[in-house]
């Protein structure tokens, strides 16, 4: 009697997880069949300027060859489209699902620019937060920290300045300028005294580098990238203690490079 019991539990078992199986696919085929009623674009912009739209963002659906609304929910290729937006290069990341009544939604994360290059080439790009170089958008303008002088490196889609930190040069290893303005650049960013007063960075012919300041006539001696948290301490206390005191025309020159060391000049 009891295995006969057993028998018929374990048949019952059988037939609801057929039958699940069974409402499972049919609901699938069903959504699959279901027309797109509408769809939704959302772009977070994070704390950075637009430089990418809706309208660009569906013109990339496009061009994957689905229109969304109309569209048979099973003949969307999400993948596909998440690739194509993801490809973009004011995109960092994108995602793109259907919910339940025939909507579909798209997120984007546009990616974050913290700083313009003007190189001794004359191009023009952006470098964000990850590291990765940006094309200007000749329809926006992100205002951002500004970098000028010996930059000689290029333009390039390929390169990351924070994976790709330690390159060869003459067999010996250096890190090169894009990189410590990238170094420099999210240090400053991060800041929101720095970030408030700091308006340009200038990369002089021996690779070190002068801060272009946004209140007061005066020009930052920083050296090299290194040190830069004691560095921009000492900056600090020496606009609060020192400056504010005197005046913030008092010197042209502003010295940090050297440890424990403020040196002020006028010129």
């Amino acid at each position: 009697m009891k295995k006969f019991l057993k028998i018929l539990e374990i048949a019952a078992w059988v037939l609801m997880t057929a039958g699940l199986f069974v409402l499972l696919g049919f609901t699938s085929t069903e959504h699959n069949s279901e027309v797109c009623k509408k769809y939704i674009i959302r772009i977070n912009y994070g704390k950075a300027d637009i430089l990418i739209t809706q309208e660009d963002i569906y013109s990339v659906v496009k061009s994957t060859g689905n229109l969304l609304k109309g569209q048979h929910l099973g003949t969307i290729d999400f993948e596909r489209i998440e690739r194509a937006i993801r490809r973009e290069s004011y995109v960092a990341n994108a995602q793109a699902y259907m919910t339940l009544g025939g909507v579909v939604e798209i997120d984007v994360v546009q990616s974050q620019p913290i700083l313009r290059i003007f190189n001794d080439k004359g191009e023009s790009f952006y470098l964000d937060g990850q590291g990765n170089l940006m094309p200007l958008n000749p329809a926006f303008s992100a205002r951002v920290l500004v970098a000028t002088g010996s930059i000689g490196e290029s333009f390039s889609k390929k390169t990351c300045y924070l994976t790709d930190s330690v390159r060869k040069k003459d067999s010996a290893e250096y890190k090169s300028v894009m990189n410590n303005l990238y170094k420099i650049a999210t240090f400053i960013t991060q800041d929101k005294f720095l970030i408030a007063q700091i308006e340009q960075i200038y990369v002089e012919p021996n690779g070190e580098f002068e801060l272009i300041p946004r209140v007061g006539a005066h020009t930052i001696l920083m050296g090299g990238a290194d040190n830069l948290e004691d560095k921009f301490e000492r900056l600090f206390v020496f606009y609060r203690m020192g400056l504010s005191k005197t005046g913030w025309n008092k010197y042209n020159i502003i010295n940090i490079k050297f440890k424990n060391q403020v040196v002020c000049s006028k010129i």
